[in-house]
């Protein structure tokens, strides 16, 4: 089969949908890449530095202090798990992506599953690890990518099957 084409709205949502979790992927590859080489406290250094401008006018402010506060717990072993999660997560996406703008079959199904196992883990971080509006916003674009996803499976589906039985 070729690759993915949109036709239509719903398919031009869907593959800029598809196209943001593979950017989402790529950035997570490189975000555990940078975590890799750069120490906790070079990380914090430089976070310091982006929010000291904001902290000063506004020592409140919520996402400077929660970037300055995410790079403080950060011990080896801590280090070493995000980054591990991060490339887990990053390769399934990018395996997924990369499948269906192939309009591989099987990626759709991968995507379904390896999405919905991600979105549990996150459903499980927020009501029992920590709260976050962020996970929270992710989660309800990924409950959006998967109606989209399993919308187009059954699309492409329904097409094979239609060409096969033509044949």
């Amino acid at each position: 089969m070729s690759t993915f084409h949109p036709n239509n709205v719903f398919e031009k949502v869907f593959a800029g949908g598809i196209l943001l979790k593979g950017l989402s992927g790529l950035l997570e590859f490189i975000g555990g890449l940078t975590l890799l080489f750069v120490s906790p406290t070079q990380i914090h250094s430089f976070l310091v530095f982006l929010t000291q401008r904001e902290l000063i006018e506004d020592p409140r402010d919520f996402i400077a202090n929660m970037l300055l506060h995410s790079t403080l717990g950060l011990d080896y072993g801590g280090r070493l798990f995000i980054i591990a999660y991060l490339w887990i997560h990053a390769t399934i996406k990018l395996v997924a992506v990369i499948g269906i703008l192939k309009n591989q079959l099987w990626a759709y199904p991968f995507s379904l599953i390896t999405l919905g196992l991600l979105m549990v883990y996150q459903v499980y971080t927020m009501l029992f690890v920590q709260f976050s509006y962020g996970m929270l916003l992710l989660t309800i674009f990924d409950i959006f990518i998967l109606w989209l996803i399993w919308r187009e499976y059954n699309r492409v589906k329904h097409t094979l099957t239609r060409q096969a039985t033509q044949e």
